[in-house]
């Protein structure tokens, strides 16, 4: 069955979306077309955003919570009037079939793509691989920001890391990325959880999170503060991981640094820094730091998650009171303002994370 949509759409070569009147097809063999009752703005959309040459349409966004209201005719996973959460992790990669980018027929014919999923709008279409079922009346904010914000951040700690009771953790970049980070390593139940920003007001909340002390770059050294915070019985200090959620070049050898280095002929490992957010220019390491301190460097998409596995697990952090996501949500927007939403996200305006909320079927 065809429905009627509103999504919003990048025009070639613009940095301004439209939020366009669409009708979408019925959905292809392994489509399903989703409902959305509200979708995540997530940092990294602006790289699509504000991507320099572009010259055909796109549909954005990646994290959302709606309705099935129709499936394919080669989907099995879902029908119509389940709930579902999108991402952009494929739910089966191993199952012999890679998902299919999805893409919108606009009213003048042209066509407007992504490399995934796409949720900006009332409506989705996408590969059901990117959907996963969710229990009917989840939490509205933990099931609009689990397929990105959680999964990535938590997902770092308990996946990439492994992160255990007991360590000590330093996450650089409190966003919303970052505190899900933080409130992981807070629920695994380390013991020292410091949070590393430059702005006061995100540091305050990632206390709320969890955090039990926070660093101020602009005031400190950070790698000093993080070495007095973290003294250990054999002479070093450091954290035993370090996520890295702000995915600045220069910031990944200073992360680096901040882990404890393996005591010389003690044949254990030392830290290890985790790069959570994405690095987009090269940068550098100082070799014996890395080499002559034991550490590592991890890197991690989407938090090493499988959604089907691991978003049960944040859904219960949530229902028995250890993760509240109504704090993540610090900006809500209607459909209308979506331009709002990314120059608020472009200027740092965001202190958690933006959600679009659709009120009804036109998004008013």
């Amino acid at each position: 069955m065809a429905v009627q949509a509103r999504i919003a759409v990048l025009p070639p070569g613009r940095r301004e979306l439209d939020v366009r009147d669409v009708t979408l097809d019925a959905p292809g063999p392994y489509e399903v077309i989703v409902e959305q009752k509200a979708f995540g703005v997530c940092h990294s959309q602006l790289d699509r955003v504000d991507r320099a040459g572009r010259t055909e349409a796109m549909v954005l966004g990646h994290e959302s919570i709606g309705t099935v209201v129709a499936v394919g005719h080669r989907v099995d996973y879902v029908e119509p009037g389940d709930e579902v959460s999108t991402s952009w992790v494929p739910r089966t990669p191993l199952a012999g079939r890679a998902p299919v980018p999805s893409r919108v027929v606009l009213g003048d014919g042209e066509v407007a793509s992504t490399h995934n999923s796409f949720t900006w709008g009332t409506h989705a279409v996408i590969d059901e691989q990117y959907v996963v079922k969710v229990p009917q009346h989840i939490p509205l904010d933990l099931g609009t920001v689990i397929g990105c914000a959680v999964m990535t951040g938590a997902g770092a700690v308990v996946n990439s890391a492994d992160v255990r009771a007991g360590q000590s953790v330093a996450v650089w970049g409190t966003g919303g990325v970052g505190l899900c980070s933080v409130a992981a390593a807070s629920i695994v139940g380390v013991d020292t959880l410091i949070a590393v920003d430059v702005d006061d007001d995100k540091l305050e909340l990632a206390r709320q999170f969890g955090a039990t002390d926070t660093v101020n770059v602009k005031n400190v050294d950070a790698v000093d503060a993080i070495r007095a915070l973290t003294p250990h019985p054999d002479g070093t200090s450091g954290v035993d991981f370090a996520f890295d959620c702000t995915g600045i070049g220069a910031n990944i050898p200073v992360g680096l640094a901040s882990v404890r280095p393996a005591p010389k002929g003690s044949g254990r490992r030392g830290g290890a820094n985790v790069l959570v957010g994405i690095p987009r220019v090269p940068f550098e390491l100082t070799g014996m730091d890395l080499v002559g301190g034991g550490k590592s460097l991890i890197g991690c998409e989407g938090g090493s998650s499988d959604p089907e596995r691991d978003f049960p697990t944040f859904i219960g952090w949530s229902l028995d009171g250890r993760f509240d996501a109504t704090r993540l949500v610090t900006n809500r927007y209607r459909l209308d303002q979506i331009n709002t939403a990314v120059d608020d996200l472009r200027s740092g305006r965001v202190r958690g994370r933006a959600v679009v909320e659709l009120q009804g079927p036109n998004g008013e």
